[in-house]
């Protein structure tokens, strides 16, 4: 070798230093702009609130595979030609009912016939056929019993079906719980409440009625979301659970006048003070039949869209940390799209955008990027993924979730705060951990949460159901909610890119550690 001639010319090295000092850190990729254009695309009026299944959201679906593809993701799921691709199949049977569901009261023996949108409306839920189902006066629904109020002690309301009032009590026009509580069972948040209060208590169904004005609309306006076609899953983990999700119902104060007519704790005797006659309890002799006929019935699939940066260490790199966001939202309301900007094209543009990050520049364990469907129809898409064992769920080390990353909700407004939800047994730990990584990233406080205090759930659940620590951030309820209103012109799109970047942050420790932690509160 002539060492005296040089090996590369002084013009060649600076370009080389002007290169690497000119490479984008990862987290810089992520940027406003490129989340904006995602949401513009995913939450457009074309895209019709992507409900899975659809033809619209098969078109997100595409969007976000072509993303992975374009950042240099690895299609992580085999499909039936034993090829790799970016799609997991999450089968569906469709079944089309006649337009007309009929209600039967009976009470004392006599059947009275309650008619779809002028005596009830339909809220949500699969199971559509009732056999002389039992009622159970539940009232308020509420079980505060650090407040001294609880409506369902010595009541059992397993496999029937609860009335309930709207809201939370007042007497003389104040509430009767301390003002946070009673929020708590006010508006969207409190239909969620009483929701949950459905299934962990193994009700069939919930029956609602707004005696008080709390809905702040009359009965006329709200929408029955009885459709003709609903969508039911069957995958192999399914165990019969979404062929039952219970149904919930809206009625006229008229419905509870029927019901309790001659029932000494008849709400409607006092319907300025409804709790001079307040008692929860089994009413007998009364039952409540549901029917509709089934026209036809058939598969379908719609898609979880999965890509991988695999690992770069030889044993790690089969460990693996995902990251995911639901893609799908709900139909049209009263003709009107609701386009799920917040809900959640934000969190679906944020997994595009972390991920290219993450391929930037791959961590020693193995990161997957998960868009899910039909979270809207009971976190679906993420149950299937978790139960199908596409990858080995013991493997799975934790779960970042993405669900509403883009607004405030009313409590937050003046200081952005933004809520990190988990299972309370996770929540110390997660704390500790997510605080010492957000040094500067967000310029707005976090809220660590769990899920009993929380409303509403979302994909991170089907993996902490199966021992896997998880938990989402989460913009918390305002009033776009599901409505119309949820437009990409409404995001704070710097708050996202935040949230973003330091979801980033999270992923690439997590996946760079020798051991990821349990983050349980025993450790």
């Amino acid at each position: 070798m002539n060492l005296t001639k040089p090996i590369l010319s002084f013009a060649g090295l600076m370009i080389i230093l002007t290169g690497l000092l000119n490479a984008q850190n990862p987290i810089e990729s992520i940027t406003q702009a490129e989340i904006r254009d995602h949401i513009f695309f995913l939450a457009s009026d074309y895209m019709n609130g992507r409900v899975g299944p659809s033809a619209e959201y098969e078109i997100a679906a595409q969007y976000v595979a072509t993303q992975f593809a374009g950042a240099g993701l690895k299609p992580a799921i085999k499909n039936e030609e034993g090829y790799m691709n970016y799609f997991q199949g999450v089968p569906f049977i469709k079944t089309t009912y006649s337009d007309d569901i009929s209600w039967t009261l009976i009470k004392e023996g006599k059947e009275i016939p309650l008619e779809h949108k002028e005596d009830f409306r339909f809220l949500t839920g699969n199971k559509l056929i009732y056999n002389k189902m039992e009622l159970v006066w539940v009232g308020y629904g509420i079980e505060e019993p650090d407040y001294k109020w609880n409506d369902f002690e010595k009541l059992d309301v397993r496999g029937k079906i609860m009335v309930c009032i709207f809201g939370a009590p007042t007497k003389d026009g104040e509430p009767v719980l301390p003002e946070e509580v009673h929020k708590k069972y006010q508006g969207l948040r409190g239909f969620q409440s009483k929701a949950s209060a459905l299934f962990n208590k193994g009700a069939e169904g919930l029956i609602l009625a707004d005696l008080d004005g709390s809905t702040g609309m009359p009965f006329e306006m709200i929408p029955s979301e009885f459709s003709t076609e609903k969508y039911i899953y069957k995958g192999s983990d399914n165990n019969n659970r979404s062929e039952s999700i219970p149904l919930i119902y809206f009625v006229k104060p008229e419905f509870i006048e029927l019901l309790m007519e001659g029932n000494k704790y008849n709400p409607m005797m006092n319907p300025e003070n409804i709790l001079k006659n307040y008692k929860p309890h089994e009413i007998e002799g009364v039952y409540m039949d549901s029917k509709v006929e089934i026209l036809s019935e058939e598969l379908i699939t719609t898609k979880n869209v999965v890509g991988m940066v695999e690992g770069t260490d030889p044993e790690l790199r089969n460990e693996f940390i995902v990251v995911g966001a639901h893609l799908d939202h709900v139909k049209p309301v009263n003709g009107q799209v609701c386009n799920g900007a917040d809900d959640n094209a934000s969190g679906s543009a944020g997994v595009i955008e972390i991920a290219e990050a993450v391929a930037m520049n791959p961590c020693k364990r193995s990161v997957v990027f998960i868009t899910y469907t039909a979270e809207e129809m009971g976190l679906i898409g993420s149950r299937h993924f978790v139960g199908s064992n596409a990858l080995p769920v013991d493997q799975i080390k934790f779960n970042l979730n993405m669900d509403m990353i883009g607004r405030s909700d009313p409590d937050n407004r003046d200081n952005r705060a933004h809520y990190v939800v988990t299972d309370k047994k996770y929540v110390d730990k997660l704390k500790e951990f997510i605080t010492g990584l957000n040094d500067g990233v967000t310029d707005f406080p976090l809220i660590f949460d769990n899920d009993e205090d929380s409303p509403g759930g979302s994909d991170h659940q089907s993996y902490i159901n199966k021992g896997i620590p998880a938990f989402f951030f989460f913009s918390g309820i305002h009033e776009d909610l599901h409505q119309p209103g949820d437009d990409p012109g409404k995001i704070d799109y710097a708050k996202a890119e935040s949230i973003c970047r330091l979801a980033y942050l999270i992923t690439t420790k997590l996946a760079n550690m020798d051991a990821v932690p349990t983050f349980l509160i025993e450790e």
